[in-house]
């Protein structure tokens, strides 16, 4: 029997279009609302791993979408 480590973690749930996991799209009823949400997330996220400073235009768009 293989021994799995100590620190494995679940899959989290993914939406299937977009690859962004669907805790960040929830109360999204439109297809066209989850898509602007999930273009954003992964600006956001892409600027973040390049170490660039995030525009405060873009965080104050995720809560208004």
């Amino acid at each position: 029997m293989k021994k799995l480590p100590k620190n494995k973690r679940r899959k989290v749930p993914k939406d299937k279009k977009t690859g962004v996991p669907k805790k960040y799209l929830s109360g999204l009823k439109k297809e066209e609302e989850r898509k602007r949400r999930a273009r954003l997330i992964k600006r956001v996220s892409a600027l973040y791993k390049a170490g660039k400073r995030i525009p405060a235009s873009l965080l104050r768009a995720r809560t208004k979408a």
